[in-house]
């Protein structure tokens, strides 16, 4: 490590530090919201972790959702170093006895993930894409606004946070390509965005070959992976996925659900690439417009998920066009005549 890569990855630590220490009141909400979890309903992750800790069958997931081994195994670890909170005021009634702690280890999960996310976006763009600081402030604030479709307590976070690390190693061809490898142990949404983005890229300029390459074998041993389970270890496919079907891709435009939580995100991810194409400026990012596909192709994940979760879906490619809006909406405001 350089002395250069070293400092910054001291002030890394250090920030990221100050933040998790200063923000905590948010972890309390997002803790208590969980635990009141008929208010608020979401997949409960912590159910796996009940299940790894007492082989109660009842409680184990299916696929997909228990491959996403990092997020479940993180969330172990917390349950198992940290000393569990409990909130006073809530009366958890017909929960096993291990439900609270273990939702006090997925909400501490997500709550690291948040900050450790904005954290590195802001110095993604500001040192990998060499963009000014107003630049980089307009992405961390965009990020902050449009994290806020993705799901608060599930495992959506940590996917969006390993992504970004990918993205930031990209100009690293060795650690860049194991990360990849590893994303079939994190989110199928991560391999969903990679191989396209690759191949667009490899394409239009003959960039990241490696990484297309390692895309595809990823793609294989994310399939190998499921079919291996599915067969021999017994591993079956959630009932959520029974009712799946193109028609769940429809979007209804007089449907209050849909247009708040599927197309006004879609039109956000969009948008920016629509501007380039008018603009026919790229403000000397390195894309190519044919991305605009890629959020597209996250919105076919509402085969089997449902119509509802197009919003989550599509904003998990938000670290890809949140720097080119960035540098748009700085050309459109004139900002860096008032800065």
């Amino acid at each position: 490590m350089t002395k250069n890569n070293y400092y910054n990855f001291l002030i890394f630590i250090i920030i990221s530090f100050l933040v998790l220490f200063f923000c905590y009141r948010d972890f309390l909400v997002t803790y208590r919201m969980m635990l009141l979890d008929s208010y608020f309903p979401y997949y409960q992750y912590q159910n796996q972790i009940i299940y790894l800790l007492t082989g109660d069958e009842s409680f184990k997931d299916d696929l997909p959702m228990n491959i996403r081994f990092l997020g479940i195994y993180l969330q172990l670890l917390l349950y198992k170093i940290l000393p569990c909170i409990k909130l006073t005021g809530i009366e958890l009634v017909g929960k096993n006895e291990l439900y609270e702690c273990t939702t006090f280890s997925l909400a501490v999960l997500n709550y690291i993930c948040k900050y450790i996310f904005l954290i590195l976006f802001f110095l993604y763009v500001k040192n990998k894409l060499t963009r000014s600081i107003i630049e980089s402030f307009i992405s961390l604030l965009l990020a902050i606004i449009f994290l806020q479709y993705l799901e608060n307590f599930t495992l959506d976070r940590l996917t969006i946070l390993y992504f970004t690390i990918i993205l930031y190693f990209l100009n690293n061809t060795k650690i860049s390509n194991i990360l990849i490898l590893l994303s079939v142990l994190v989110n199928e949404k991560i391999i969903m965005v990679l191989g396209p983005i690759f191949f667009i890229r490899f394409l239009c300029y003959g960039q990241n070959k490696s990484n297309l390459l390692t895309s595809f074998i990823t793609v294989f041993t994310y399939i190998a992976m499921i079919l291996i389970l599915n067969k021999f270890f017994g591993y079956q496919f959630s009932e959520l996925y029974d009712d799946a079907g193109f028609y769940k891709i429809i979007l209804n435009i007089f449907n209050k659900s849909h247009l708040s939580n599927s197309l006004i995100p879609i039109l956000f991810c969009i948008i920016p690439y629509i501007i380039s194409i008018t603009l026919k400026n790229k403000f000397d990012h390195k894309y190519s417009n044919y991305e605009i596909l890629i959020p597209l192709i996250m919105w076919l994940l509402a085969y089997g998920g449902g119509e509802n979760n197009i919003g989550r879906y599509v904003m998990h490619t938000m670290p890809l066009w949140i720097p080119i809006f960035a540098s748009q909406i700085i050309y459109f405001l004139k900002i860096k005549k008032i800065f």
